[in-house]
């Protein structure tokens, strides 16, 4: 018990730690251009702004995928699901359990840490597991490389969600892809500058190691400069060791080495999990926060008042559309095309419209799940 106890306060010494490093790094570095906003507004990129957001705040009503199966869906087939360490892809997990179940079909969820030993295990339990499908999140090919051979032997449909891995070469099926997933950095640029009139000075935050994110950085700053040439901005990035680590305190440091700043960014919404009350605590209040994800806390903070918006990711749209390919693929009738559902900006005016869930998660379309169960003809 003892013991136990040391490890534990070892353990924390050790991130408090890191912690504190990384507050310092990211205080005293940065990338991009900085310094205050200043200098004419550009008032047609101002309005270009304005008009991107009343075109993206209206909720989309239907799926790109609309071709029926058409055929009867043979029943008894298994998918496997390699999980993640964020909280999100447990929601993921119940999205696809509910829709496996319309179907017949079981669901064995195989959770790793995010490390690549943990997700090689993963595909070694595909292997033994001899699954009709897997669709994983994130993980570089280069880490199963090795179990490619035994999945072709055994049909195991490959499904890649969230990676920058294109289909071919073992890979059956990708979405969720940087080149779709990109247009959501565009948003929340424009949101910026037409929240602030053409005056915001913005830091994005970004998690290198979700290379699936990193086209979205890129379409953020070019936006910013299309839409807004005397706006700051400037990057920084998050290492994923950080994770549930301080994130917070790590932004806060940032901003109170550079208090020009009054727009944060982040690729990804949980990053800002406790950042309010960071904010408040450290008198910085006045920073607006905008993110891509969503997820009940954001929803929370957007009614709140704490964060002014949201780009929410497509996770039911998404992996659903991962399981229709697998769908298609044990009934033999062609692919659909890999497309993300359209793009929706949350905001505090249509925020309500999240409470509406499906299996815990937010719809970007509304109904999405009894959509796709139609495809399938099954109710």
């Amino acid at each position: 018990m003892a013991v136990h106890s040391r490890f534990r306060w070892a353990r924390r010494a050790v991130l408090a730690a890191v912690t504190l490093l990384l507050t310092i790094v990211l205080a005293g570095c940065g990338a991009g251009e900085r310094g205050a906003a200043a200098g004419p507004v550009d008032q047609n990129g101002l309005q270009k702004a304005k008009d991107l957001i009343t075109q993206f705040s209206s909720r989309p009503t239907e799926l790109n995928v609309t071709a029926p199966v058409g055929k009867a869906i043979p029943a008894g087939k298994t998918v496997d699901f390699i999980s993640c360490a964020a909280a999100d892809c447990n929601v993921i997990a119940g999205v696809l359990r509910a829709s496996a179940a319309k179907l017949g079909w079981t669901l064995n969820v195989i959770n790793t840490d995010g490390s690549p030993e943990s997700q090689q295990q993963a595909f070694a339990q595909v292997v033994r597991d001899k699954a009709d499908g897997v669709i994983y999140i994130a993980i570089d090919r280069s880490v199963y490389e090795r179990f490619l051979p035994e999945l072709k032997a055994n049909g195991t449909w490959m499904v890649s969600a969230c990676s920058n891995n294109e289909p071919g070469n073992g890979i059956d099926y990708a979405i969720c892809t940087p080149d779709q997933q990109k247009g959501a950095g565009k948003l929340m640029a424009a949101y910026m500058v037409a929240d602030s009139g053409g005056q915001a000075n913005a830091v994005y935050f970004n998690v290198p190691a979700f290379v699936n994110l990193s086209k979205m950085q890129d379409e953020f700053l070019g936006t910013m400069k299309e839409l807004c040439p005397s706006c700051g901005t400037a990057t920084q990035d998050i290492p994923v060791t950080a994770l549930g680590n301080g994130v917070p305190q790590l932004i806060v440091g940032y901003l109170r080495a550079h208090p020009e700043v009054n727009y944060v960014s982040l690729s990804i919404d949980s990053l800002a999990s406790g950042l309010p009350a960071q904010l408040k605590a450290a008198g910085l209040d006045h920073v607006k926060i905008i993110g891509e994800g969503g997820g009940d806390t954001t929803w929370q903070y957007i009614k709140t008042g704490d964060q002014i918006a949201s780009v929410p990711s497509p996770f039911v749209e998404t992996y659903l559309a991962g399981l229709d390919s697998i769908v298609r693929h044990v009934t033999g009738v062609p692919q659909v095309p890999s497309q993300l559902a359209r793009f929706w900006v949350v905001t505090k005016d249509n925020v309500a419209q999240t409470d509406q869930k499906v299996a815990g998660a937010t719809p970007v379309v509304v109904g999405s799940d009894r959509m796709f169960h139609q495809l399938w003809g099954v109710s």
